[in-house]
């Protein structure tokens, strides 16, 4: 179940920030993947938000940016929290928010993690996973339609716990899907191959420990037909987002689908900067597309799908033959 952005698009195109009629954006309230919705009581951590990620702001102008223990009630008190924070931006912390299962340690400590594991940027994130897989799952099953075989990229790949997920899950359906994971981080990859041990489709998988400079050679002969880049654009710059697209445009075989993710601007930005030592690119909706569109893909080309909390967003890319 999806709901149409028409009165938003309505109020953006009224600003020249939107045309409605080119660029389909779909809020997914699918109720079968069960994703996170705000607390009700969301509007209480508001102020507490903020009030840490000022005094936080304060103590790094004071003291250095790199804080032992940004504040008590976050990294000192928690130790989740701290891991999460010592490997921001990494696959480690990502690993520990997807799999993180609230209520089982009823400790002081275990209350601030429960506590924190409430943010939206938290829930947005474990959203993002399920919405990804549920568009893979999709693509998957409408290029087989014309498609042999699936031949998927997923760049910056980190865990990959998702894809591995859904690759499971066609092949126990004799459907193996053919995949190269690649990612600088040399601890990622060796994570992302224990996975795909455990779920049974390793010898489905290129593993390579290079950078995106090196995307066109790590890819000769191999001609993906789904491209997935998610939790990566966030860091790269316009200019670099860009000459991104513009190389995966380049890569992908005629009717092959792109999956990138982009996260928006939201109130929890500046804490996630401060205390959580997570600095990132927010792109509102017209930059992202900004940024697609400039990369080759055509408006007609281009779906734009959120999570419930409007945070994180999945464009859906398909090249036209």
């Amino acid at each position: 179940m999806a709901t149409k952005f028409y009165l938003w698009q309505k109020f953006l195109s009224r600003f020249r920030l939107w045309k409605s009629e080119k660029i389909p954006v779909i809020i997914d309230e699918n109720p079968n993947l069960g994703y996170e919705k705000k607390s009700r009581m969301y509007f209480l951590m508001i102020p507490i938000i903020w009030l840490l990620a000022l005094w936080v702001a304060i103590k790094k102008k004071i003291l250095g940016p790199n804080l032992k223990i940004n504040t008590f009630w976050f990294d000192g008190a928690s130790l989740i929290c701290r891991t999460v924070k010592e490997n921001a931006t990494t696959w480690k912390a990502l690993d520990i928010i997807y799999n993180y299962s609230p209520g089982k340690n009823k400790s002081f400590s275990g209350r601030i993690t429960d506590f924190w594991n409430q943010l939206n940027n938290i829930k947005a994130l474990r959203n993002r996973l399920k919405l990804v897989q549920q568009k893979l799952r999709e693509e998957i099953k409408s290029l087989l339609i014309k498609e042999p075989e699936i031949r998927l990229l997923s760049i910056a790949s980190g865990s990959a716990q998702g894809v591995i997920e859904v690759m499971s899950e066609f092949k126990q359906k004799d459907i193996p899907i053919k995949a190269i994971f690649l990612d600088r981080d040399l601890t990622a990859i060796e994570h992302s191959k224990k996975l795909a041990q455990e779920a049974g489709v390793i010898n489905q998988i290129i593993f390579i420990n290079k950078t995106t400079r090196e995307l066109e050679e790590v890819t000769r002969g191999f001609s993906p037909n789904i491209i997935e880049v998610v939790g990566f654009w966030e860091y790269r710059s316009k200019e670099k987002a860009i000459e991104l697209i513009r190389r995966i445009y380049d890569l992908l075989l005629p009717n092959g689908v792109l999956l990138i993710s982009s996260i928006s601007p939201n109130l929890e930005s500046l804490f996630s900067y401060y205390v959580g030592n997570w600095p990132m690119y927010y792109r509102n909706l017209k930059q992202f597309i900004e940024i697609i569109t400039k990369g080759g893909f055509k408006p007609q080309e281009i779906e734009i799908i959120y999570e419930p909390l409007k945070i994180q967003k999945v464009a859906i890319c398909r090249k036209s033959i």
